[in-house]
């Protein structure tokens, strides 16, 4: 795959990505096989033979199948991909600050996080053959909501115009933030996307004009355009893409060359490779349809896996939120996929990648579920532009819910679901863990 050839006058190319999710070897998506990061290299390395480039990432390196299938998450074979800076995703701190401290030292790169204070650094000075570029690192604004952080600093637009100060005065010539938090968007038809940056542009706006370009992630889908002047966007996750960036000499702004597609290159194996086959080489079941999460798709995703979770564990109904089982970048609008054939252990684990994957069954009272049915439609209703600010609203695209009576009493959910409704409903909802699993229940119900 080739890149565009750099417009005239640009003397760094910057190589964007984000939630690169450990993705080492290709996987089946709904657009075929899905990129690397060491496809991401191969691009990086091409480009370098033609002018100076680097390779930012906005975060979530860590995430997916395979902490859960290895037993750890594979810090030390990302650490060694040419990485120049990455920001700290909200899933940097899924197993809390101290083990990001340490996972921080097992990287070639640095990994930033101006807005939380757990000991990262906030900003940094990249030196490239084109001169020193400086990089800002921010979380997801509801970091501490997803997983064990600390609240955002109060002072987020200032932490970012004081290191922007001072990496300018050490000599760049262009700041950039990396950002993990990205525009809302849903599905356009069969294979396309649109986007809304409203509550975006909200939150970037105090600081947006003091940097020169900010690289966003955290959402599945992609975007390009600009914040409060500032040129802005991301590429669809999972090194499926990448964003083009080339920076010219001052005072021209930096141009955005678009989301390019990822070549599937397979890596030199390490254990997390071969971790990764083993699973991917374990038939375990067959799916007669090819699943999707897509709104409008003719086999939709999550109304089997809602179907799996009441099948499994006697509850009620079986609920799912669109954006809780992402498998691949939104390039064409869907951000999960479960082809017609047979059905690994990777794609269970790809699909539910946590190591302990038991559902939680939640008690409603009397009556809630249409009223919790009409809240989670309209939360997940493109046109709802006030669910923008809803903290885990990435994915709008229709919930499931499986089943037979409004008077369903109990519902299976994944564990991190049960807060999610019990906002929803403005009450603690009490739940219990079942004595099944997420995968089992999938495979069950596809039988």
């Amino acid at each position: 795959m080739v890149l565009p050839e750099p417009v005239p006058g640009t003397k760094l190319r910057i190589l964007a990505t984000t939630d690169l999710g450990a993705a080492f070897v290709p996987v089946p998506t709904s657009v075929g096989p899905a990129g690397t990061c060491d496809g991401v290299a191969a691009l990086l390395a091409a480009e370098r033979a033609r002018l100076p480039t680097v390779w930012l990432d906005a975060g979530d390196l860590a995430v997916g199948p395979v902490q859960a299938l290895l037993g750890r998450r594979p810090w030390a074979e990302l650490g060694a991909l040419p990485l120049s800076a990455a920001a700290a995703g909200n899933h940097e701190f899924d197993d809390g600050v101290e083990a990001l401290r340490s996972a921080a030292g097992l990287l070639g790169f640095p990994l930033l996080c101006a807005d939380v204070d757990v000991g990262l650094p906030g900003a940094a000075l990249i030196h490239t053959d084109a001169g020193p570029l400086g990089v800002v690192g921010l979380t997801h604004p509801a970091t501490h909501r997803f997983a064990p952080a600390p609240p955002p600093v109060t002072d987020r637009a200032a932490r970012v115009r004081d290191h922007a100060a001072r990496l300018r005065a050490e000599g760049a010539e262009r700041v950039v933030v990396l950002l993990h938090d990205g525009a809302d968007w849903w599905p356009s038809g069969t294979a396309s996307t649109s986007a809304r940056t409203t509550r975006l542009a909200r939150t970037t706006a105090p600081w947006a004009s003091d940097v020169d370009l900010i690289l966003g992630g955290h959402t599945p889908g992609g975007w390009t355009g600009t914040l409060s002047g500032t040129p802005a966007g991301h590429a669809p996750i999972f090194a499926s893409t990448v964003l083009v960036v080339d920076v010219p000499d001052v005072p021209r702004k930096v141009v955005l060359r678009g989301v390019h597609p990822v070549p599937a290159v397979r890596p030199d194996r390490n254990p997390a490779v071969e971790t990764l086959d083993a699973a991917d080489d374990d038939v375990v079941g067959e799916s007669r349809h090819t699943w999707l999460s897509r709104t409008g798709a003719p086999h939709y995703l999550p109304d089997l896996i809602a179907a799996g979770f009441r099948a499994a564990t006697g509850a009620d109904a079986g609920l799912v939120l669109a954006s809780q089982h992402t498998t691949q970048g939104a390039v064409d609008g869907t951000v999960a996929a479960l082809p017609a054939g047979p059905v690994t252990t990777l794609d269970l684990y790809r699909l539910f990648g946590t190591p302990d994957d038991r559902l939680a069954v939640l008690r409603l009272r009397r009556g809630e579920l249409p009223r919790l049915r009409r809240a989670l439609a309209d939360i997940a209703d493109p046109r709802s532009v006030h669910a923008d600010d809803v903290w885990w609203n990435w994915c709008r695209m229709p919930n499931a819910i499986d089943a037979d009576s409004d008077d369903a009493r109990t519902v299976a959910v994944l564990p991190n679901v049960v807060d999610r409704i019990g906002d929803v409903l403005g009450r603690d909802v009490e739940s219990e863990l079942a004595d099944v699993g997420a995968r089992r229940s999938l495979l069950d119900v596809l039988r």
